[in-house]
């Protein structure tokens, strides 16, 4: 299945095949057939998308001889765990860059969650304010580290880069795999896509291997414009890196960023909603961050018929479960 042209970069191996499973009640009440593909249940670090990017952006970092690694993101970052998880599974240093650019206060929001398990972890964080510039401390950690006989390797934002988007194409390949041996055939894969490259990635495996499936990116970030555009210059650099070209029929670049809410890292009450119906039908547990928004936007468009009965739906659960504890009072008092 792998595009005969391509020489894929080296990667390392965090995880097996994420499971693709039948969402059969969610179904039956929706009047369609939906399946999850489960990139949550990744096997070190509470899961999610980012594990596949790092397989490349890791591999990349130990070729270079790099003993340390920084990210940044915000106070409940996803990404800025996992980079933790894989840097103790790989022997490696961690420094996290994190940033109070959501709203939000209260002992949830600012020791639990992605955060207690950053510090298990044992990574070292630096907490900045929303006005702070994140890329430009973590520069000056990089060169510090230098002064002091390390070698750091700065992974971007949501790891999304041409790497980092090369790496997540194989998530179609695994996909397209799967699909074949049930006998199913996707239209629509939705997700939340924040900072572009699991969407650009996703788009870029549709190209390499051949597939029609429309990849539906849910914004919880960005307004469709900005990121449409975002999604395009990280997919044009992934193939650019791997010496290919644009396919003579591209794939669009779909987003719908109806589903920010008031804004990152705040639910609004369809977010709320949304994991709501997914746990409530199927004990699957979804994120206010990423995944709620996501299906929320996958839930209005099968209600308002966006999308054809006879269509056949995946849903990518893209991780972020341990977040939710960050936002536990979002749902009501315990008692």
């Amino acid at each position: 299945m792998k595009h005969l042209s391509v020489d894929f970069p080296p990667r390392i191996s965090l995880s097996g095949p994420s499971p693709l499973m039948p969402l059969e009640r969610l179904s039956a009440v929706l009047g369609l057939d939906i399946f999850i593909k489960r990139e949550d249940l990744g096997a070190i670090g509470g899961g999610g998308n980012k594990l596949r990017k790092l397989e490349c952006l890791v591999a990349e970092a130990n070729a270079r001889g790099c003993d340390t690694l920084i990210t940044f993101g915000a106070l409940q970052s996803n990404h800025a765990r996992m980079v933790a998880a894989v840097a103790a599974r790989q022997g490696l240093n961690c420094e996290l860059v994190l940033s109070r650019k959501v709203p939000r206060q209260g002992l949830h929001y600012e020791q639990g969650g992605n955060l207690a398990l950053d510090r298990i972890f044992g990574a070292s964080l630096h907490v900045l304010s929303a006005n702070e510039d994140a890329i430009a401390f973590a520069g000056i950690r990089a060169e510090k580290l230098a002064a002091e006989g390390h070698k750091a390797y700065i992974i971007p934002f949501g790891g999304s880069d041409a790497l980092g988007a090369i790496a997540y194409s194989d998530c179609v390949r695994e996909l397209l795999e799967q699909a074949r041996n049930i006998g199913i055939e996707f239209d629509h894969l939705y997700h939340g896509s924040g900072s572009g490259g699991t969407q650009a990635g996703l788009v870029l495996g549709t190209e390499l291997y051949a597939s029609n499936v429309l990849v539906q990116g849910i914004s919880v970030l960005h307004q469709e414009a900005p990121l449409t555009a975002i999604v395009e210059e990280i997919l044009q650099k992934a193939r650019d890196r791997l010496g290919v070209n644009a396919p003579d029929a591209v794939s669009p670049i779909l987003v719908d960023s109806a589903f920010v809410g008031p804004g990152y890292g705040i639910p609004d009450a369809r977010t709320l909603e949304a994991i709501e119906v997914m746990a409530r039908t199927e004990g699957v547990i979804l994120d206010p961050v990423y995944t709620g928004k996501a299906f929320a936007g996958l839930l209005d468009h099968v209600r308002r018929g966006r999308v054809k009965k006879e269509e056949k739906i995946v849903f990518l659960h893209t991780g972020g479960v341990p977040g939710l504890f960050a936002y536990a009072d979002a749902f009501g008092p315990a008692v």
